[in-house]
């Protein structure tokens, strides 16, 4: 009865430790809108690592920490978010990092989120026994005679314990980046409603970030900075400045922009 107990609780507890061992990095992991692995191969700096490199982070402003990464010249290509009871390995996320071509891995510290408690059943066998005795008379020729007996009887059945669990639940989560190669460096989005009407053009976009070293960088052109055109042509909006600068690759070119309501010239040297 005890070896099979023992046996039953080993097979529970490896049931319950199966249930850890799938790769929620994996399982939940979103590619970046518009990147490929032909994207990535085409954009990144160099070849990727057979592991990436793996940074940490709290739970934060997701705006203001992949801002961060891409004032270092890094890009994303994809995430990783999901709720767990186990206790996920941040080496998953490593691997999956690796399958994408990541340079670099930025992990969230686990956040926890709170508490389930449930039960398991735990059925075990069961076996009683009785024993009988009785005794008999016999009478014949030769005179009286007593016999004796004994008998056992066997009932098996099974028994249900429920076993109270808590797990504990916390939120994981991961960003993939790879380390650009950027003809520019500086990233930029569409004008919204109030930067139409203060320029009175729908035409242009606002430079968000500057990667550090790069052609935007060492020309002194600034986060806020509104490009209106390249070369004299109008810079329509984010599709066309990044279609612009691709067809300029390698050569000098003139940004109009405007500072603090100021319209400046900058030159700079478009990447290869």
């Amino acid at each position: 009865m005890r070896r099979r107990l023992i046996n039953t609780l080993v097979a529970v507890t490896t049931a319950l430790a199966l249930t850890g061992c799938a790769n929620g990095y994996k399982e939940f992991y979103i590619p970046a809108t518009g990147v490929s692995p032909e994207f990535v191969s085409a954009n990144r700096a160099s070849a990727a690592p057979a592991l990436p490199v793996i940074e940490r982070s709290p739970f934060g402003d997701l705006e203001k920490i992949i801002a961060g990464y891409s004032k270092r010249g890094y890009v994303v290509i994809g995430e990783s978010s999901f709720n767990s009871g186990e206790n996920v390995s941040e080496d998953h996320a490593l691997k999956q990092g690796a399958a994408v071509g990541a340079d670099l891995v930025l992990v969230f510290v686990p956040q926890y989120t709170g508490s389930v408690t449930s039960s398991m059943p735990l059925t075990t066998p069961t076996t009683s026994t009785s024993y009988t005795t009785s005794s008999a008379n016999a009478y014949g020729p030769g005179g009286q005679a007593t016999a004796f007996g004994n008998a056992s009887t066997t009932t098996y059945g099974s028994t249900t314990t429920y076993i109270p669990i808590t797990v504990n639940r916390s939120d994981y989560g991961a960003i993939y980046f790879v380390k650009g190669r950027f003809r520019v460096g500086a990233f930029v989005r569409n004008l919204n409603d109030l930067e139409r009407q203060l320029l009175q053009t729908n035409q242009g976009v606002v430079v968000t970030t500057i990667v550090d070293d790069s052609p935007a960088y060492k020309a002194d052109i600034l986060a806020g900075d509104m490009i209106v055109a390249m070369d004299g042509e109008r810079v329509s909006n984010q599709e066309s400045f990044t279609r612009m600068a691709t067809v300029r690759a390698g050569r000098l070119i003139n940004l109009s922009l405007i500072r603090n309501g100021k319209p400046i010239e900058k030159s700079l040297q478009v990447g290869k």
